[in-house]
């Protein structure tokens, strides 16, 4: 019976979510060293960005720090917008992450940027490149921000390539790793590609009240079956046992 009212209660508390978009969105995987020394794990991406559609003009973006190893660090990532949207009214509001570095703060300005001087990007993210690992964004640690301030922005605003400039890319992402190796060496890593993420297909609601309906009859059946069995046992006569009775001889 336990195990029945779990089942409900979760599928009832399904029902009451079910009205809750899977976020649509893709990632970006930084696993191309385009300038400089390429990080020390050759488990690539090194660094994983991911913008999902959260609500309406509102895309969720999570920045996470994969394969980086030892003392790396990320002191400045590059994004771009659409061109005919302004980046300057995007609004960054954070929602959560792994602490452990100072967050960062955004720039935005339409082609206003250089990734080690080749392309020009819209969106920058500036890092705390000094100090002791407790203030830089160093491997395994991560962030999110939910962008609005654009109205029916969407994640595929955020799929585009950086404008033409200097001699590598375009591409869509590129950032700045530091502390690389013994030496200390720096280097610069990009996103080549736009990689969907595959969302998962909500449960018809239909299937999800059908299913709610079946275990609250499973429950009221076993509900049902648990009183006869408790009614029949206080009829039952109660044994007397054999060793109770003594044969009087004379």
């Amino acid at each position: 019976m336990l195990l029945f009212k779990r089942l409900a209660f979760a599928t009832l508390g399904i029902l009451g979510l079910h009205s809750l978009a899977v976020a649509d969105g893709f990632q970006y995987d930084f696993d191309h060293a385009f300038s400089g020394t390429p990080p020390t794990s050759l488990s690539a991406p090194w660094t994983q960005a991911r913008f999902q559609d959260v609500g309406p003009g509102t895309v969720q973006l999570t920045v996470s720090n994969l394969t980086l190893t030892g003392s790396e660090n990320v002191d400045e990532l590059y994004f771009n917008l659409a061109p005919n949207l302004n980046p300057q009214n995007l609004n960054f509001t954070y929602v959560t992450g792994s602490g452990g570095f100072d967050l960062p703060s955004f720039t935005e300005g339409t082609n206003a940027f250089k990734a080690d001087g080749d392309g020009k990007y819209d969106i920058l993210l500036s890092f705390n490149h000094s100090g002791t690992d407790q203030h830089q964004f160093t491997t395994g640690e991560y962030f999110t921000y939910n962008i609005s301030g654009i109205s029916g922005l969407t994640a595929a605003d955020f799929g585009y390539l950086s404008a033409p400039a200097g001699g590598a890319g375009p591409f869509y992402a590129a950032a700045h790793v530091q502390r690389i190796g013994p030496n200390s060496f720096s280097g610069w890593i990009s996103a080549d590609m736009v990689t969907p993420i595959t969302p998962i297909p909500e449960p018809a609601p239909a299937a999800l009240i059908a299913l709610a309906i079946s275990l609250w009859l499973g429950l009221r059946l076993s509900k049902r079956a648990a009183k006869r069995i408790t009614s029949a046992n206080q009829l039952r006569p109660i044994p007397i046992s054999s060793c109770s009775l003594h044969r009087v001889r004379g």
